[in-house]
């Protein structure tokens, strides 16, 4: 199998490419933004959920393509720049009205993949592709292909069938890569490229965040609340910048699934934090279910970024105790918050201080061991 290219840069065409991922994980977001309370039906949670898995699961397939494949070619750009007008297109049929527009979705979702099908296509009948690569392509144009005709599919039925088949063919796409890659002996990936990429995705993710913590930090709304939610934001940001730019193992001979997976939780904690900053502080938003949107995001955000710590560099693997301090902090956290339910500023004052602490738990445990094996160090200046 040819050997991949050790720190692949990211192309400009791939930075561009993101662009469209601003808009539409704002649309994704803004589904779990209730008009007069924080009470979401379950149906509500789903939209939003499978919104989250068709902008994601693309974006994935994409990235994979050309973390192996791809080069800055017209033909790759040319595909990437279709890719992006489609995704503006679904982003703007994310909402509560999605039934007017299911039928719509259903061809662009469809035409979407069939782009990334004809990437791998063209790849596979390359002469310079090699058997064990074919091996590979193999499995993802059956994934492309079938979850473009599902979605295909699913426009030729009334909504009431047709949308289980979208669904499922959804579904598919998360899932059978699972199996795929863990299964192909041969699967390679660059890793510091994946992560470089998903990381970028984050960023896009805090991003939102930023946009929402923006109505605090005018002339007339600046408070300590502003400051208690930045400092949040900050905190939030480096606890994942640490383990994924400075823990990690880039070196390691692994497939990459489990940090293009890991990152899946990692969105989803990041938007409903994003939710739960602003309506912690919203007189007319039920307080209880504030802050049930806050911790369950900034636990699945906490845990899938230690979920990470196996693969990280010997000397910064974490040890039974770390995982039980960071476990403490979470519950004892949410316990506070609960019990202090009913006063908004005792309930951020926990959280700020919470994110607070996991952060710089990660960064004692950094610096201890950079000083512990002689390695470089973070340092003031």
């Amino acid at each position: 199998m040819t050997t991949l290219i050790k720190h692949k840069r990211v192309e400009f065409s791939e930075l561009y490419y993101d662009l469209v991922f601003v808009f539409a994980i704002s649309k994704a977001t803004a589904l779990i933004h209730p008009l007069h309370s924080v009470v979401l039906s379950w149906d509500s949670l789903l939209d939003f959920f499978i919104s989250v898995m068709v902008i994601i699961n693309s974006w994935m397939i994409q990235t994979i393509y050309t973390n192996r494949y791809g080069k800055n070619s017209l033909f790759n750009m040319v595909i990437m720049f279709i890719n992006m007008g489609l995704l503006l297109f679904i982003s703007n049929m994310i909402g509560y009205n999605w039934q007017q527009w299911y039928y719509h979705t259903c061809w662009a979702v469809g035409t979407l993949t069939l782009t990334l099908f004809f990437q791998y296509l063209v790849e596979f009948f390359r002469e310079s592709t090699d058997n064990a690569n074919r091996e590979s392509i193999k499995g993802f144009l059956w994934l492309t292909g079938l979850q473009s005709l599902g979605a295909y599919l699913a426009a030729l039925f009334p909504i009431y069938v047709g949308v289980y088949i979208f669904i499922a063919s959804i579904l598919l796409t998360f899932i059978v890569p699972i199996f795929l890659i863990t299964k192909d002996e041969h699967f390679q990936v660059n890793l510091p490229h994946i992560i470089e990429r998903v990381s970028l995705l984050v960023i896009i993710t805090f991003g939102e965040m930023v946009i929402n913590l923006v109505s605090f930090f005018t002339a007339e709304s600046f408070s300590i609340y502003s400051v208690l939610n930045f400092i949040i934001m900050l905190s939030l940001f480096l606890f994942y910048f640490g383990e994924f730019d400075h823990a990690i193992d880039e070196k390691s001979n692994q497939k990459g699934l489990f940090q293009i997976y890991s990152h899946y939780p990692i969105f989803i904690g990041l938007m409903l934090m994003t939710v739960a900053m602003g309506f912690l502080l919203n007189p007319e938003a039920n307080l209880l279910a504030s802050i049930s949107f806050f911790y369950i995001g900034i636990g699945l955000f906490q845990a899938a970024v230690l979920a990470n710590g196996p693969y990280n560099k010997h000397y910064l693997s974490y040890s039974k105790s770390y995982y039980c301090i960071q476990a403490t902090l979470y519950l004892v956290a949410l316990i506070l918050a609960l019990v202090f339910a009913s006063n908004p500023i005792i309930v951020l004052s926990v959280a700020t201080i919470f994110a607070l602490a996991i952060a710089s738990h990660f960064i004692y445990f950094y610096v201890t061991q950079n000083k512990k094996y002689s390695k470089s160090n973070w340092g003031i200046f």
